[in-house]
């Protein structure tokens, strides 16, 4: 069974917290704080394979968790970190946030880190200083990201066979290839793309079957844009035409239904419509007089000026040109990528990316929202230490009100418009802003 979309949650693994811990010194009553670090928690990466060709995986298992890091022990031991998760998917998978596009996956072996891990909590240990012989408190380990996305496939192929239903695509696939798809004498019997590697002189290419085009697809009539996003992918598209039309219709009647595809191409994506193409006539052998097929290959060759080819899937008539002719092609378009990679630099292995909203600049962005009289202050920076923080331990407190004093967060609200005596909620702090 094929799938090509899937909704999924992912959830880094937390941060283990630090302990407070000490130890007495032998033959003294010196003690010695010792807590350890704990450990941080364990990234959600996602990773491109070409052992997968569907998202069907994803429909049995919706949530996938990274491990959490261990609590920090005594004796200044850090915990031990959560392993990463690492999560396959079809090499062509497309990694969403609602609409804004955040990985493509176009090669085997590319990442995305899709969560990250939260950091370890600080011991005891850490916090001894002049002024804190003793301390008493550790830090929280840091909650992870936690988010939906969508993951979206899109087929890796050289060329895809676009047309209406019943032209015949899928019989060319399983002519000149070894792939075995659904044939029958009614509309829509292919309901799934379907692949199959062709060979010319002992070089392959893939070709994509495309579920029928009909008009109005772009918007989603018939099959729509569920399956014309597999030809986003395609290096050249072949536009598959059915020649039985002419045997009760006039030569306009093949030459329209090229017009209607060729604008579906259009209106669902412009770059596409650019790409290179060529036109194939199928079912041939159901006309023993090639007048009117001759004409209509002349009349298409003049709107076009790309190559028009005549065979039957059925007879295998034309088949070994066809072949030929989108090997030429597909290598062409080859080619012409490879230039247009150098030139803007072969894409990197691997996305570094925060996609959950986790990146060093949003530490700095404040946000203040005022609900009724109080003020909501949303920063990422101050959340984290916030939620890091023991609130129901007086000296982790202490703690965190002197590291905001030096910080001069007060004076920052105080800049922007918050007045004194107004209540302040930061994470689950709530606090008055005072001189």
């Amino acid at each position: 069974m094929f799938l090509d979309e899937a909704q999924i949650n992912i959830k880094a693994g937390d941060g283990g917290n630090g302990i407070v811990s000490f130890f007495l010194l032998k033959g003294s009553y010196k003690k010695i704080a010792c807590g350890g670090n704990g450990a941080r928690g364990g990234d959600v990466i996602i990773r491109a394979t070409p052992n997968l060709n569907t998202l069907l995986g994803f429909k049995k298992q919706v949530h996938f968790k990274a491990e959490n890091g261990q609590a920090g022990m005594p004796n200044n031991k850090t915990g031990r970190s959560g392993e990463d998760l690492i999560i396959h998917v079809p090499t062509g998978t497309i990694i969403k946030a609602g609409d804004q596009i955040l990985a493509d996956l176009k090669k085997d072996g590319q990442e995305y880190l899709a969560a990250v891990g939260g950091s370890g909590g600080r011991g005891n240990a850490n916090f001894v200083s002049q002024e804190r012989r003793f301390p008493g408190f550790a830090e929280k380990g840091e909650r992870a990201e936690e988010a939906w996305i969508n993951l979206e496939l899109r087929l890796l192929a050289d060329v895809a066979l676009v047309g209406f239903p019943n032209s015949g695509k899928s019989t060319i696939i399983s002519r000149i290839s070894a792939a075995k798809p659904k044939i029958a004498d009614y509309p829509f019997t292919t309901l799934t793309p379907n692949l199959g590697v062709v060979t010319y002189n002992d070089n392959v290419f893939v070709v994509a079957d495309i579920p029928g085009i009909i008009e109005g697809a772009h918007k989603g009539v018939g099959l729509g844009i569920r399956f014309l996003r597999h030809v986003l992918r395609s290096k050249i598209l072949a536009v598959v035409l059915d020649a039985s039309l002419l045997l009760e219709n006039e030569p306009e009647e093949l030459i329209k239904s090229f017009q209607v595809i060729r604008n579906e191409v259009k209106l669902y994506e412009p770059s596409l419509f650019k790409r290179d193409y060529i036109i194939i006539i199928n079912k041939t052998d159901l006309f023993r007089d090639r007048d009117k097929l001759d004409s209509v290959v002349k009349e298409l060759k003049k709107k076009s000026r790309k190559p028009v080819l005549m065979i039957s899937a059925v007879s295998g008539e034309g088949t070994d040109k066809l072949v030929k002719v989108l090997y030429e092609r597909v290598l062409k378009a080859k080619l012409l990528l490879d230039k247009t990679e150098k030139a803007q630099e072969v894409e990197e292995k691997s996305y570094k990316v925060y996609s959950v909203g986790k990146k060093e600049h949003e530490k700095e962005n404040f946000e203040i929202i005022k609900v009724g009289e109080e003020y909501i202050v949303k920063n990422a920076r101050l959340e984290r230490l916030v939620s890091m923080t023991n609130l129901e331990n007086k000296e982790a407190l202490e703690y965190l009100k002197n590291r905001l004093k030096r910080m001069k967060i007060a004076d920052r609200l105080k800049r922007m418009g918050i007045e004194l005596g107004s209540t302040v909620i930061i994470g689950n702090l709530v606090f008055e802003l005072l001189e």
